[in-house]
């Protein structure tokens, strides 16, 4: 049976009706994706507006008043503000060349023969230490002839005679009284003693003394000291024994005392200056070369003022002098010094020198260097004192330039005990004065050694502490096989073998005295000269110097160098980039790259550098904006027509569709009423 034309009217009104929902299922996918496409772009819009670039000269008046255009940061533009930027090791866009400055400069470059200079054989000659009084040397020859004469003796003791040394580094030819005996000596420390008749016998105290004999010995007189002595007291090596007294050798120096040895002085007194050598060395006085060795001094200061004295009621006890106003190199001590009746009150006690009073600071003639001391002091019964008592400088208040020295030597009370102060030289030398390359013992602290290289104000805790395993176990081979310690006192097997480079490695100075004090002797002997009537065995060598150019480092443009705006702009804000500027080598900013200095800048800092949106790409944005906007609602209004269009057709369908069915539905009811 045929289908009815209304039935096959139907199937075709339910086919469109699906088309009709399918379409409309796709125009609302594609509002869905307008409403998605729209947020993007409005996203997009916003972004634009938050964004900014960094822009170099932003409103800066031009010369005819008008604004120079804003422009994006570049290498250039950068350098026309003095700015540059660096990546850590270089700077971007340059690159360094060395490159010559025209200048020329003379350099070394060999050594040839110089004919001029011939080089002799050497050959042995005899010389002599003393010899007759010269009219140009340093002395007045009749002053000093005529006390040798008053004194009556045979020029076997003494003679007027010349000779060269050297005093405080520089060489002189003198005129000396030479004492060549006892007899000698003693009828010159006689004279010079007795300070009444010495001022009137052509002033000796003002003289010139050298000595021409080995040793000499003083044990039958009762030293008070030589007053005011002003001349040069020249003991070429002398050792002089058996001085007892209330003194050392002199009382008061202020000329030069030099290549004095003094062995086994006992010194016991009551005054208020006293020294191994001298009590008072004053202002311009000099000692050097000079040793004090086995001394005993012995200080009962009394409770009384004191003339002499740094302040009242106060002494001043050194093992070379009391009181120092002067200079002393290449002298050492050894011994002790008792003070048994000190307590908190006494004076200035030091192993070396009791105070520096008042030394001309400063003063390159002026200085305490190559000073040896090792003297142990003994105080009295307590254990607590606060005053100047130090192993080395009693009494620094006035400072000097201390250098090379070796300070060692304990501090204890009469039993041997510790001693308690704040400032004892059992903890360091505790001085004010400048001190370069010094050692002293810590005697609190193990007899720990203290290093001190270069210190302006030097204490027990400010120098290097050294073991002294370090020290009594380091030893040195010599040429001949034999083994010696590196640190060695004067006097000592092997001391005069000892070398800078040996003490260096153990961090001590050397003070090999022996050597330095035999260079200012005079003594008869041989000694090597050229041999000038021999063919020369050689010529000297002189330099040859070569004249170059000279260069420097400059920073160069590179032509090759590229980067743009936007990866310079990212790389200063991320932090890879810095900005830098040319700076003085000596400003604490200053970075060194390729060894040109410059100084960082921060971006922040920079005026002309303004962090601001884009304008240019906010109005592109805008007008994509717009556009896209445009174009999304033109696309809405098509598709609500087109739903709209969709909704009708539909309706139209779904309405037949139901006018079809009704129809259908009757003619089914009338069938079955005729058929029933």
């Amino acid at each position: 049976m045929g289908m009815s034309a209304s039935q096959a009217r139907l199937l075709y009104l339910t086919a469109q009706l699906n088309n009709l929902s399918l379409k409309g299922q796709s125009v609302s996918d594609a509002k869905t994706r307008l409403a998605m496409d729209t947020e993007a772009i409005q996203e997009k819009y916003i972004k634009a507006l938050n964004s900014s670039r960094l822009f170099l000269n932003t409103n800066i008046f031009s010369a005819d008043g008008s604004y120079t255009k804003s422009e994006y940061i570049t290498i250039a533009n950068l350098k026309s503000q003095g700015l540059m930027v660096s990546d850590g090791s270089s700077i971007l866009g340059y690159s360094w060349q060395k490159v010559a400055t025209g200048e020329k400069e003379t350099v070394q470059t060999g050594w040839e023969p110089d004919y001029t200079k011939p080089i002799y054989p050497t050959k042995e000659v005899e010389v002599s230490g003393f010899e007759e009084p010269s009219a140009t040397a340093a002395g007045d020859i009749e002053k000093m002839q005529a006390i040798v004469d008053s004194l009556g003796l045979t020029e076997d003791d003494l003679a007027v005679q010349s000779y060269t040394t050297t005093i405080n580094g520089e060489e002189k030819e003198l005129n000396s009284i030479v004492i060549k005996s006892q007899q000698g000596f003693e009828a010159i420390y006689e004279l010079l003693q007795n300070e009444a008749v010495a001022g009137t016998l052509d002033n000796a105290l003002q003289q010139n003394y050298a000595f021409d004999i080995d040793s000499v010995d003083m044990s039958k007189y009762t030293s008070t000291g030589i007053p005011f002595f002003q001349g040069i007291f020249d003991g070429n090596g002398v050792t002089i024994t058996g001085l007892n007294g209330t003194q050392g050798l002199f009382r008061d120096v202020y000329g030069t005392v030099k290549n004095v040895n003094i062995d086994g002085a006992v010194i016991s007194a009551e005054t208020d200056s006293i020294g191994g050598i001298a009590g008072y060395l004053g202002d311009g006085g000099l000692i050097e070369n000079c040793n004090v060795t086995n001394l005993n001094l012995t200080c009962n200061l009394q409770n009384k003022d004191y003339t002499q004295g740094y302040d009242s009621e106060r002494c001043g006890v050194g093992g070379i002098v009391g009181y120092n106003n002067g200079s002393i190199r290449n002298t050492s001590v050894q011994g002790s010094i008792s003070i048994p009746n000190a307590d908190d009150s006494f004076g200035y006690i030091g192993g070396f020198i009791g105070a520096n009073i008042n030394p001309a600071y400063g003063d390159p003639d002026n200085v305490i260097e190559n000073c040896y001391s090792d003297v142990n002091i003994s105080l009295g019964t307590g254990t607590d004192y606060s005053n100047s008592i130090n192993a080395f400088i009693g009494d620094d208040t006035y400072e000097t330039i201390i250098s090379n020295c070796i300070s060692l030597g304990s501090i204890t009370t009469a039993n041997g005990d510790p001693i308690n102060g704040s400032d004892l030289a059992n903890w360091g030398p505790v001085i004010e004065s400048n001190v370069s390359n010094m050692i002293a013992l810590d005697t609190r602290n193990n007899n720990d050694v203290l290093y001190w290289e270069n210190d302006e104000n030097p204490s027990f805790s400010s120098g290097s502490r050294i073991q002294p395993d370090s020290i009594a176990n380091a030893e040195e081979t010599l040429p001949d096989g034999s083994k010696v310690y590196t640190w060695l006192n004067p006097g000592a097997a092997g001391y005069d073998e000892q070398n800078q480079l040996s003490a260096q490695n153990n961090n001590l100075p050397v003070l090999n005295l022996t050597a330095l004090q035999a260079a200012g002797l005079t003594k008869d002997g041989t000694e090597s000269v050229p041999d000038t009537d021999a063919e020369p065995i050689g010529y000297q060598q002189k330099p040859v110097y070569t004249e170059i150019d000279v260069y420097e480092t400059q920073l160069v443009e590179d032509p090759g160098f590229s980067i743009s705006s936007l990866a310079l702009e990212q790389g200063l804000r991320s932090g890879a980039y810095t900005l830098v500027k040319e700076s003085d080598s000596e400003s604490t900013q200053a970075i060194s790259i390729n060894g040109l200095f410059y100084e960082t800048v921060a971006l922040s800092s920079c005026s002309s550098i303004t962090d601001e949106t884009e304008q240019a790409a906010v109005d592109k944005a805008e007008a994509e904006y717009n556009k896209s906007m445009q174009e999304i609602q033109a696309k809405d209004k098509r598709y609500e027509l087109d739903q709209k269009k969709i909704d009708t057709q539909y309706n139209a369908y779904l309405a037949e569709e139901e006018s079809i069915k009704n129809v259908l539905n009757k003619n089914v009811e009338r069938s079955f009423k005729t058929f029933g």
